[in-house]
């Protein structure tokens, strides 16, 4: 199972990589028709991101041809993906929709070849644009970031001009008070921008490079009273890019995990099946947060964007095979031939399927998928909830075989099974799906009040990230610290049809009560539940029901009244009073401290120092 997902892994690793290469063959752009509007004699341009958006670029020019249709001479472009325009030489005169509404930005990939490329043009904007005769708003920017260059021109960009990051007609004009004023056209009801230094490399952004959502405002009468007041915080070319506390975070915990797969693999007579399970666990943390980092870095986004869906694996692997692991690590017994394991892994498969497809579209159209997840995406949304409720299950699944473990191993030990690093994971994990469920709930707040809440929906997604990263953490502590977790021992509970009567019961209670007063055999911390019954020559079940009837008590509660009884006896004892009450614990048979506290506390409803304060 573990080598297969390995192997779609990989797929995806070298899938990633092969596919982001492209070839940078030649192009010619042909206008196959052009709005009834154009001027005969009109001098048509190709501008975009390849030529930093200038409207009138004679390398770029169109030549009318006899067959009325227009050409561009081949070009070649140096991106694998392009963003571009047509014009008439200036902004006024772009490109429109024949309904006068703005185009929004076109987009090639250049992940095949392409020798020709056939557009057509519906509108000009100084003919059916409605830019010249729609209201306008002024927008204010009074704070720009102090790194921003001196001479650097700002731009807005936005649903009013088909989002072209460097339109000239866009460009803030400072006023003396060192503010920024720019008056753009409502044509739609919810206006919705960003502002550029000129190209979507240096767009405003969040802390440490991190994009930020659209900005948007719902329009009104009294919206157009005052102008609307901005403040741009970050640039994000000029973020700290992949180093900075949170990504430091994730990428100790990534190293980590690989340097714990080697830790846990190297302990004698453990339990090799669980700690390859868990080393699989590890191994998908560490991919799934050292990519997650690699992706602050712009130059490498924007060569591989597609390593982005590296991180979404963790939707619907990690639950299953930390269940897996669970059952494995407590030697949980499956059904023979029990095959439900195999379909905790569907989910995935038809995430990866459905990836994969998205792993094929052209690049500009899995990288406008990507940003939409800053949007209502109803793919992103619905693998989301469904991995959501998936998760949800799986805790609850997990969380009750843990609660049934410890109930039966209270029946069979009388020592602690130090497994409470488990209870801690199990309690990241509910942090981390509470907060995934906020998310959600913010985002349904956000979709249906209009109101964008990005700021704490991101704060909400790095929280996740950091617990989720603890939870490494956490286990490279407890391999350090406490490697015995990793070899917990095998919970055998004896089931026997054998029947009793009253005097062979009463009889077994009776050579229980004299083991344990006078051989003491409660104080061999290592007793449990089938050598104490081999010692009085009788079986297991016997045994567990004469405990659990006789003394209205589990196994190890049982045993824990003697040490406790015996432990205050002693502290009594003029011979203990310059004892520590840890070594009195252990020397009446306790194997830890925190057992020691516990058990006293439930049996006496005091810690030892109030019982004897008191």
């Amino acid at each position: 199972m573990f080598r297969r997902i390995s192997f779609f892994t990989l797929f995806l690793v070298v899938s990633f990589f092969n596919c982001s290469l492209f070839l940078n063959a030649q192009t010619t752009f042909v206008l196959d028709h052009v709005a009834s509007s154009t001027p005969t004699n009109a001098t048509l341009y190709l501008t975009g991101s390849f030529n930093e958006w200038e409207p009138g670029n004679s390398r770029y020019k169109f030549e009318k041809n006899s067959d009325g249709k227009y050409y561009t001479k081949p070009l070649v472009f140096e991106d694998a993906t392009i963003m571009f325009l047509v014009t008439r030489g200036s902004w006024e005169t772009a490109e429109v929709e024949s309904d006068g509404l703005p185009v929004l930005t076109r987009k090639i990939s250049f992940s095949q070849p392409i020798d020709t490329l056939h557009l057509k043009i519906t509108g000009w904007a100084d003919k059916e644009g409605l830019a010249v005769s729609s209201k306008k708003i002024t927008i204010k920017v009074t704070e720009i970031p102090k790194s921003t260059p001196p001479d650097a021109p700002i731009y807005i960009a936005g649903n009013f001009n088909g989002w072209v990051p460097g339109d000239k007609r866009y460009k803030l004009l400072k006023a003396d008070d060192g503010s920024y004023h720019i008056d753009v056209p409502l044509i739609y009801p919810r206006l919705a921008y960003k502002f550029t230094r000129g190209n979507w490399y240096t767009v405003e952004g969040k802390a440490y490079g991190r994009p930020r959502n659209d900005r948007f405002k719902l329009i009104s009468n009294e919206t157009l009273k005052e102008p609307l007041t901005e403040q741009i915080s970050y640039w994000e070319d000029q973020s700290s890019g992949l180093f900075n506390p949170y990504t430091l975070i994730l990428i100790l915990a990534g190293i980590q995990g690989i340097f714990l797969i080697f830790i846990i693999n190297s302990y004698d007579n453990n339990n090799r099946i669980a700690n390859r399970v868990l080393s699989v666990l590890l191994l998908l943390l560490a991919i799934i947060l050292l990519t997650r980092v690699s992706l602050y870095d712009r130059d490498i986004y924007s060569s591989y964007p597609r390593l982005s869906l590296f991180q979404d694996l963790v939707y619907f692997l990690y639950a299953p095979i930390f269940f897996i692991y669970i059952k494995k690590l407590l030697k949980i017994p499956s059904k023979p031939k029990d095959l439900s394991r195999w379909w905790y892994f569907v989910p995935f498969m038809v995430q990866l399927i459905v990836y994969l497809l998205f792993f094929f579209e052209p690049l500009h159209q899995f990288i406008d998928r990507a940003v939409s997840r800053f949007y209502p995406s109803e793919i992103y949304i619905t693998i989301g909830g469904i991995a959501l409720l998936f998760n949800i299950w799986f805790w609850f699944k997990i969380r009750q075989v843990i609660k049934n473990y410890l109930k039966n191993i209270e029946n069979t030990y009388s020592y602690d099974q130090d497994i409470n690093y488990l209870n801690t994971i199990m309690l990241l994990k509910g942090g981390c799906l509470v907060l995934w469920t906020v998310i959600f709930i913010v985002g349904g707040y956000s979709y249906i009040m209009t109101n964008s809440l990005s700021t704490l929906t991101l704060f909400l997604v790095d929280s996740i990230w950091i617990l989720f990263s603890l939870t490494v953490f956490l286990l490279g502590y407890y391999a350090i610290k406490q490697p015995a977790i990793f070899k917990i021992h095998e919970v055998k509970v004896e089931v026997s049809k054998t029947s009793s009567n009253d005097n062979e019961f009463l009889q077994l209670k009776e050579k229980l009560i004299h083991i344990m007063e006078v051989d003491k055999v409660f104080l061999d911390p290592a007793l449990s539940l089938p050598e104490l019954a081999q010692k009085l020559h009788t079986n297991v079940h016997l045994l567990s029901r004469t405990i659990n009837d006789g003394f209205d008590k589990n196994f190890r509660d049982f045993v824990n009244q003697y040490r406790v009884n015996t432990f205050i006896e002693k502290v009594n004892k003029e011979g203990y009073k310059n004892h520590t009450f840890l070594g009195i614990a252990l020397d009446v048979g306790f194997n830890s401290k925190s057992s020691f506290n516990r058990s006293f506390k439930k049996i006496t409803g005091k810690t030892p120092r109030e019982y004897f304060n008191a």
